[in-house]
């Protein structure tokens, strides 16, 4: 039985990172379910944070000269102070109807990019520290930064590598905050499963590196659309309270 446990959850590591490699999120909302079929629920989150975040570094690494700072810099600090302000309100408010509306508003921004009118419909650079602000706080608040995320970079139209791992980037910097609070909390989970950690991380690895050559044969225009079908899922399963 734990053979085929840590089979499943390989694999599940190996086809999420793949697949989620473009969209700059979804590998926590893919793997987290998976790991939780078998594990305790302390394990299964401990396990997957490690794993997105030697993910993101490897994204990081993989894409490191395509990183654009200014942007970084623009929206991505903000979108962490947001993160923290949201995950506290979290514990004291209720956020169903917020991930209704949330999950509208990611439609939208999703089927805005198929449009043939989307390059008038970018938002000013000018608002990027409010925009930065908000997907942090709505991320932290209903627990899908990445989807919020991913949506806002679109706007800036920019080069799909620079997406990638600009999104990599923000998204390492939040988990390096958490992680060590599990960690501290939860030592002999991370000691009792350090083999599963490094295989199911070796296996994610593995999907990312195969799928960034997948990436170079997309076009920005297929890039784009694909990014935002991916956004429009989690939008639906987000309104639906499916997720």
């Amino acid at each position: 039985m734990i053979e085929i446990q840590m089979i499943l959850t390989v694999i599940a590591a190996f086809l999420a990172a793949g697949l989620t490699l473009m969209t700059g999120f979804g590998l926590g909302t893919i793997l987290l379910p998976v790991f939780l079929l078998f594990y305790d629920v302390k394990v299964a989150i401990l396990i997957v944070a490690v794993v997105h975040l030697s993910n993101n570094l490897l994204r990081l690494s993989l894409f490191k000269e395509n990183l654009n700072l200014e942007i970084l810099k623009r929206f991505g600090m903000l979108t962490l102070v947001g993160a923290f302000i949201g995950a506290y309100l979290q514990g004291s408010i209720s956020s169903a109807a917020v991930k209704v509306i949330l999950g509208i508003a990611l439609i939208f921004l999703g089927l805005k990019e198929v449009l043939p009118f989307a390059e008038q419909m970018r938002l000013p650079k000018k608002i990027d520290f409010i925009g930065g602000f908000l997907s942090g706080l709505l991320g932290g608040f209903v627990g899908n930064q990445g989807a919020i995320r991913s949506a806002y970079l679109l706007n800036y139209n920019i080069p799909k590598e620079t997406f990638i791992v600009t999104a990599a980037v923000i998204a390492s910097i939040v988990d390096i905050t958490r992680i060590p609070i599990y960690v501290f909390y939860n030592r002999e989970i991370l000691a009792n499963n350090i083999m599963l950690i490094l295989i199911t991380t070796a296996s994610a690895f593995t999907g990312t590196i195969i799928g960034k050559r997948v990436v170079s044969k997309f076009s920005h225009k297929a890039f784009k659309l694909y990014v935002a079908g991916a956004i429009v899922v989690i939008g639906a399963l987000l309104a639906l309270r499916i997720i």
